[in-house]
C-alpha cells in the first residue's frame, strides 16, 4: 500500500517498481501538507497492500454519507477484498456549462419582472427527487444491445447538491482574438447545472458493492457478463452528462435564451427522443476507470475530484454564493490540458462546515425567532433576489419556507488555488469566476425539512 499525502508537482510521476515500498503495517507518509489525522486514518482503513491514494488540498471525507473527497484512489483490479466504503453512491456526477448571448442575458437581468419571472419558470420546470418522492430521475442503467434506453425518462436534481442556472462572469481579454495588449474586461455570461446520473449511478453503486462482496474482483465485476458489467459501466459514465445536457435544454427554454445549440441523444431510446444543450464546459468527479500504460490491472477513482482525462474543460465549486472557478488558456480557450502528478486531477469540493442536522437546528432556531423579530437569514435580500427552490410540502400547514443547507454555511469557500495553482499545473491558466444570477437550487432533504419545520413552529 502506498498512501500519499503530497504537494503534487507539474511534472509527470516516475513509474515506481513493484515492491519498491516495504509492506509495513504503517506505511510512510511523505509530503508537505499535514493532513488531518482522521481522514489518514480512514484512509489506512479502507486501503489495502495493492491500492495507493494521492490526497489532493482541501482533502476530507463527508461525515453524513462517509464518502471522500478530492481524494485520487488507484485500486488494484486483479484482488479482492476491496472495501466499498470509499465508494460515493453519486457516481460520475459533474458540472457542464454553456455560454449564453451577453447581449439576451444582460437584457433579462435588467429587467426586475423578468429576472421574478425567469425565477419562477425555473421552479416550476426543473423537476428534484427532494421536492416529489415519486420522482425518479435520470436514464436507467439496463439497455437494450445498442446502448439504448429500453424507455423515456425524467431529468432534474438527484441529490440535495444539484443547481442550475445563469451565473456572470468578468473575463479579462481582447476585443478581437490575435490583439495583444488590448486585454479589457468584458462580461459574460453562463448557463450552469450541477447534478447527478440519478437511478443509473444508484442501480450501478448497488450492483457493484454487492459484486465486490460476494468476493469479486473490480476486473471481474466490471467485464463483460459480469455484474454490473462492462455496458453498466459505460452507461453510467454518460447518464449523469446526459441528464445535465437536457437540464440545461429546459433552463435555457425558461429563460428564453432559444439561440443555444443543441444536440440530439443518441442514446435515447426510439419511443422518447430529447435533445441537450452542447456544453462548452462538461467536468466529471467520482469517477471509475481503468488505467491504461500500466503493469498490471489498476482501476483509478477520483472521489469528489476532477479527473481531467475523461473531462472537458476544468472547473471547481466554491461555497453556492460564490459560485464556481471556471479556467481557459491564455487565449480565452475552455479546452485546456491539465497534467499533474496528482494522476492529472482537480480538487472540487469544498470543505463541509456543518452536517444537514446541525443546519436543520440552526435554521429552525433562526425561522422560530424571526416569527417576532423579522427575516430569518441575515443575506434574505441577496438570496431571494438570486436564487429559487421548491421544497416539499407536508400536511403541517407550516408557511415557513426554510432555505436549503448551502445558504447557512455548509461549506467553506474555495482555498486551495491561492497556495497550489502552481503545483496543480494550472498557474498558466486564467480564472473565470461565476457569479449567480438566476439559480434554482435543491432544496433541503425532506426529513431533515420535516424536523425543521416542527422546530420552527
Amino acid at each position: 500500500m502506498r498512501v500519499v499525502f503530497t504537494r503534487p508537482t507539474a511534472t509527470p510521476p516516475r513509474p515506481t517498481p513493484p515492491h519498491s515500498t516495504p509492506l509495513c503495517p504503517t506505511p510512510p507518509f511523505t509530503g508537505l501538507e499535514q493532513v488531518e489525522s482522521g481522514l489518514r486514518a480512514d484512509l489506512l482503513h479502507c486501503l489495502r497492500v495493492c491500492d495507493e491514494s494521492v490526497v489532493l488540498p482541501s482533502a476530507s471525507r463527508s461525515r453524513e454519507s462517509g464518502s471522500f473527497k478530492n481524494v485520487v484512489f488507484r485500486f488494484s483490479g486483479s484482488d479482492t477484498g476491496l472495501d466499498t466504503d470509499v465508494f460515493s453512491p453519486n457516481w460520475f456526477g459533474g458540472v457542464s456549462v454553456v455560454a449564453v448571448p451577453t447581449d439576451v442575458a444582460e437584457t433579462l437581468l435588467r429587467d426586475q419582472a423578468k429576472r421574478k419571472t425567469a425565477l419562477q419558470k425555473l421552479q416550476n420546470t426543473i423537476k428534484s427527487e427532494m421536492t416529489d418522492s415519486s420522482i425518479e430521475v435520470g436514464p436507467g442503467l439496463d439497455a437494450d444491445e445498442s446502448d439504448r434506453d429500453k424507455a423515456g425518462w425524467t431529468c432534474g436534481f438527484d441529490s440535495p447538491s444539484c443547481c442550475v442556472g445563469l451565473f456572470s462572469a468578468r473575463q479579462s481579454r481582447a476585443p478581437e482574438a490575435g490583439q495583444s495588449g488590448m486585454n479589457r474586461a468584458h462580461s459574460a455570461y453562463y448557463l450552469v447545472c450541477k447534478s447527478g446520473g440519478g437511478l443509473a449511478a444508484q442501480t450501478f453503486h448497488s450492483r457493484l458493492c454487492t459484486s465486490i462482496k460476494a468476493g469479486k474482483t473490480l476486473d471481474e465485476s466490471l467485464c463483460p457478463g459480469g455484474s454490473p458489467g462492462s455496458q453498466a459501466l459505460r452507461r453510467v459514465s454518460f447518464a449523469a452528462q446526459r441528464n445535465r445536457t437536457r437540464i440545461l435544454e429546459m433552463a435555457a427554454k425558461a429563460m428564453s435564451f432559444h439561440t443555444l445549440d443543441t444536440i440530439s441523444d443518441n442514446a435515447a431510446s426510439p419511443s422518447a427522443p430529447h435533445r441537450g444543450c452542447i456544453p462548452n464546459i462538461d467536468v466529471t468527479y467520482n469517477s471509475l476507470r481503468r488505467v491504461d500504460g500500466v503493469a498490471r490491472s489498476t482501476w483509478q477513482y477520483s472521489a469528489g475530484c476532477i479527473d481531467t482525462v475523461i473531462s472537458q474543460g476544468l472547473i471547481t465549486s466554491s461555497n453556492i454564493a460564490e459560485g464556481f472557478v471556471a479556467f481557459t488558456s491564455s487565449n480565452d480557450e475552455f479546452r485546456v490540458n491539465l497534467r499533474n502528478e496528482a494522476y492529472n486531477s482537480l480538487p472540487f469540493a469544498t470543505p463541509r462546515i456543518k452536517t444537514t442536522k446541525e443546519i436543520a437546528e440552526i435554521s429552525a432556531k433562526a425561522h422560530k425567532s424571526a416569527m417576532e423579530k423579522g427575516v430569518a437569514h441575515s443575506d434574505h435580500d441577496f438570496i431571494k433576489d438570486h436564487f429559487t427552490w421548491k421544497s416539499k410540502q407536508f400536511d403541517s400547514g407550516s408557511s415557513v419556507d426554510i432555505e436549503p443547507p448551502c445558504f447557512w454555511g455548509s461549506h467553506e469557500s474555495e482555498s486551495f488555488l491561492s497556495s497550489w495553482a502552481r503545483e496543480l499545473g494550472i498557474a498558466t491558466l486564467k480564472q473565470v469566476r461565476l457569479a449567480p444570477e438566476i439559480v434554482v437550487v435543491s432544496p433541503m432533504e425532506p426529513a431533515k425539512l420535516r424536523a425543521a419545520l416542527k422546530r420552527a413552529q
